[in-house]
C-alpha cells in the first residue's frame, strides 16, 4: 500500500476504536453514577421499612409487618424487590411470585460492606439472576445487641429490566452515547479526510512534480527549469538538493560536449594529417614488393604494420566523423533478444569466415531498459574482440541470467595465442561508458586459454 493508503487506514482504524473505547468508558460511567446515585438516594429505604412496623415476633419473623411492607412494595411499584434475610443470608420470605427466585441465599459480603459505610456504588446478589449483581438497600434487623436478619432491598427489579430491554431501540436511538458514538464518527471521518487532503497538497503532491521535474529535465539533458524550487517548507531542503544536483548534471553535459568538440576537432585534424603520408608510404612499399624479384621480410612487416596503422586511423576517422558518440541516449523498454539478434547477423560472416560458432542464451523474459543503438554497438564490440582473439572452430558463448534488479550477462571464448594484438582499446572504453550510461560495469576475468566478460542491464521501471 502508498502512503495515503496507509495514512487513511491508520486514522480511520485509530479512531474508530477510539470511538469504541470512549463509548465503552462513557457507557461505564453512565452505568457507575446511576448505580451510586440509585443508592444514594435509596440508602434509607430499608431501615424506613424495618422502622414502619416490628417485623420479629420473638425469634420468627411478622407475618402482618411483612404484608404491610409487601402492600407497600406494591405502591412503590416495579422498581424494587424485598427480601427477608436471616443471619446466615438464607431467605426466609419475599415478594416475588413462585418460582421466580432462583438463588436462596445472598452475600453477605456486599451487605457487611453497605453497612460499614464503603463507597458507593455496592452491588450485591440478585435472587433472580444467579449471574447478576445489582444496587441495593439494607437494614439489619436486630434484637437486643444481635443481628436476626436483614430486610434487603435489590433496587432495579427484574420488570424494569424487561422494559428497558424492550425498549432497547429506543433506548439506543435516544440514547446520549449513540448521539456521542455518531458525532464521534463524523468527526472522524472529517478528521481522517482533512488530514488526507492536507497530506496530499503539502506532500504527496510537491513529492510527484519534483519526481516529473526531473525525469522532463533528464529527457531534455537536464536543462533547469525556473520553477524547479518549491514552495514547500518540508521539501525546500530536498527540492534545493534536486536542483543542485541536477544543474551540476546539466554543467558537466555542458563541458562534456565541449570535450567532445574538441575531440572531433583534433581527430579530424589528426586524420587529415596522417592520411596522406600513410598512403604514400603503402604505395611505394607495393610498388616496391612489385619490381622486388625475391620476396623481403622487412618490407612484408614494414607494409603489415603499414596496414594496421591504416586500419586504425579508419576507426578513427569513423569516430571523428560522428557528432556525438555516447550523447543524448534515448532509454526505453526492449527485448534484447532482437537487439542480438541484429548483431549475430551482422557479425555471423566474419564468425563463418574464421569458423566460430556463435552460441547463445536467452531466457524468456529478456527486456532491458535502455538505448537501442548503444547496446547494439556494445554488444558488435563485444563479439567483434571475441571473435578476434578466438581461434578457428571454436565457440563463443553468451549467456543471460535473470538477476533480481536486472539482467546478468556473460559473453566466454577461448584466446588464441597466435591472435593479433597491439589495437589501441578504444572498443573497451566505448563498452565501458556504454555500460556507465546503463548504470553497470564491465567485469573481466581473463587466464591462458580462457576469457570472460560480464555485466547487467537494467529492467524496465
Amino acid at each position: 500500500m502508498n502512503f495515503k493508503t496507509r495514512l487513511v487506514l491508520l486514522t480511520g482504524c485509530w479512531f474508530l476504536l477510539s470511538i469504541v473505547v470512549i463509548g465503552s468508558l462513557f457507557n461505564y460511567q453512565q452505568t457507575y453514577v446511576e448505580q451510586r446515585t440509585q443508592q444514594n438516594l435509596h440508602r434509607e429505604l430499608a431501615a424506613h421499612m424495618r422502622d414502619d412496623s416490628p417485623l420479629m415476633e420473638g425469634s420468627n419473623y411478622n407475618p402482618k409487618a411483612l404484608k404491610s411492607i409487601f402492600h407497600t412494595l406494591m405502591l412503590l411499584g416495579p422498581d424494587f424487590e424485598i427480601y427477608f434475610l436471616d443471619n446466615d443470608g438464607n431467605i426466609k420470605s419475599h415478594a416475588a411470585p413462585e418460582g421466580k427466585v432462583i438463588s436462596q441465599q445472598v452475600n453477605l459480603a456486599p451487605i457487611r460492606a453497605f453497612l460499614a459505610g464503603k463507597p458507593f456504588p455496592i452491588l450485591g446478589d440478585d435472587p433472580r439472576n444467579a449471574s447478576g449483581q445489582k444496587v441495593f438497600s439494607v437494614a439489619p434487623i436486630t434484637q437486643g445487641n444481635a443481628t436476626l436478619g436483614y430486610l434487603y432491598v435489590v433496587i432495579g427489579s427484574e420488570q424494569r429490566a424487561l422494559a428497558a430491554k424492550f425498549s432497547d431501540i429506543d433506548s439506543i436511538l435516544h440514547s446520549p452515547v449513540a448521539w456521542v458514538s455518531s458525532a464521534a464518527l463524523v468527526l472522524v471521518l472529517g478528521f481522517s479526510l482533512t488530514v488526507y487532503i492536507l497530506t496530499k497538497t503539502t506532500l504527496l503532491s510537491p513529492i510527484r512534480q519534483v519526481a516529473q521535474d526531473l525525469k522532463t529535465q533528464a529527457e531534455n539533458g537536464y536543462r533547469l527549469k525556473p520553477e524547479a524550487m518549491l514552495n514547500v517548507a518540508e521539501l525546500k531542503p530536498i527540492a534545493k538538493q534536486m536542483y543542485l544536483m541536477a544543474r551540476t548534471i546539466s554543467q558537466q553535459f555542458l563541458q562534456l560536449q565541449q570535450q567532445e568538440q574538441k575531440r572531433h576537432e583534433l581527430l579530424v585534424q589528426l586524420s587529415h594529417d596522417l592520411k596522406t603520408p600513410l598512403a604514400s608510404v603503402l604505395g611505394y612499399l607495393e610498388t616496391w614488393q612489385i619490381q622486388a624479384t625475391q620476396p623481403d621480410p622487412l618490407i612484408n612487416t614494414a607494409q603489415r604494420n603499414a596496414l594496421k596503422l591504416s586500419e586504425l586511423l579508419s576507426q578513427q576517422i569513423d569516430i571523428a566523423r560522428q557528432q556525438s558518440v555516447l550523447t543524448e541516449p534515448k532509454f526505453e523498454a526492449l527485448k534484447l533478444g532482437h537487439i542480438l539478434q541484429d548483431v549475430i547477423d551482422t557479425m555471423q560472416p566474419v564468425a563463418s569466415k574464421k569458423q566460430v560458432e556463435l552460441a547463445l542464451n536467452i531466457p524468456k523474459h529478456d527486456a532491458v531498459f535502455g538505448d537501442r543503438q548503444l547496446l547494439q554497438r556494445l554488444f558488435t564490440n563485444l563479439f567483434d574482440n571475441a571473435i578476434r582473439h578466438a581461434p578457428s572452430a571454436s565457440t563463443v558463448q553468451l549467456t543471460i541470467n535473470p538477476e533480481p534488479i536486472g539482467l546478468g550477462i556473460s559473453l566466454q571464448n577461448d584466446i588464441d595465442p597466435h591472435a593479433p594484438h597491439g589495437a589501441m582499446g578504444l572498443g573497451t572504453k566505448i563498452i565501458q561508458s556504454i555500460l556507465m550510461l546503463h548504470q553497470s560495469q564491465l567485469n573481466t576475468k581473463q587466464d591462458n586459454r580462457h576469457f570472460e566478460q560480464s555485466f547487467s542491464l537494467p529492467l524496465p521501471t
